[in-house]
């Protein structure tokens, strides 16, 4: 028998339907409110589909929803004025200290309630690489890390294709790079606390380039050993430069269910 039946029996006697899913669900409030920013919530969620061996697949949802004052009445509150949309298709190889992806993205934006009810949408294909965090052992008594622990993250780098009005709109964004990388700086029993920063890149058909920049403190609390955590954070934003909803300047703290 050659060697690529044997690696397809393999495959197949490996194949698994795991339907494992995770997810996080937040409402954060920022510092200064006006008619673009009142409480900004979000709801992200993905499901593991099928596994082969260390193949996987992952299908992925995110939403985040706007809330300011209203345009036409600035007593009326919690007015909901926008929303952003990812779906994702995702394929994934466990590399053994993290993961190799390829996956698409599809991301819109639309107004919802405005005098301007403008959408935009874009899609890309992107590949990169997932770098796992290693758990940390309870601590009985608080503990400062000034190692930073291991760090965890990702990092994505992406190209705006097919072309045409049928898959992109609103934008002339040609690649970009995105990531994210976390450090815990302190634990205590169930808590941990400590940095995310998340830089985003957008290169232009032009020439042109502009940014976002998230920086973001933590303390997370995990009751078990399995996902389960709600998160107190704090986020600003220092730079944002990119032509979507721009968030320069904007600070804002809340609360995050993850499992």
């Amino acid at each position: 028998m050659t060697a690529l039946p044997l690696v397809l029996l393999s495959l197949q006697s490996s194949v698994e339907f795991p339907m494992a899913s995770d997810g996080r669900l937040g409402v954060f409030k920022f510092f200064e409110s006006d008619i673009a920013h009142y409480v900004f919530s979000e709801i992200a969620a993905s499901v593991t589909p099928l596994m082969a061996g260390r193949f996987s697949t992952r299908l992925g949802l995110e939403v985040d929803t706007y809330m300011g004052e209203s345009w036409n009445n600035p007593d009326m509150k919690f007015n909901i004025y926008g929303g952003h949309w990812n779906i994702k298709i995702e394929f994934a190889w466990d590399t053994g200290w993290g993961e190799a992806r390829l996956y698409t993205d599809h991301e819109c934006f639309h107004n919802i309630d405005m005098s301007d009810t403008l959408s935009e949408y874009m899609n890309n294909v992107k590949a990169g690489v997932v770098l796992d965090a290693c758990p940390l052992p309870r601590f009985e008594d608080p503990v400062f890390l000034p190692s930073g622990g291991m760090p965890s993250g990702w990092l994505s780098a992406g190209v705006y294709r097919p072309r045409g009005d049928g898959f992109q709109k609103g934008h002339d964004f040609d690649w970009s790079i995105q990531g994210e990388a976390e450090m815990p700086l302190g634990a205590w029993r169930s808590w941990t606390g400590g940095v995310r920063y998340r830089p985003e890149f957008f290169f232009h058909e032009d020439g042109d380039a502009s940014s976002r920049h998230r920086l973001e403190t933590y303390a997370r609390f995990a009751p078990g050993d399995g996902d389960e955590a709600f998160e107190l954070h704090l986020t600003h934003y220092p730079r944002d430069t990119q032509p979507f909803r721009s968030l320069e300047g904007e600070t804002f703290a809340g609360l995050r269910f993850l499992w």
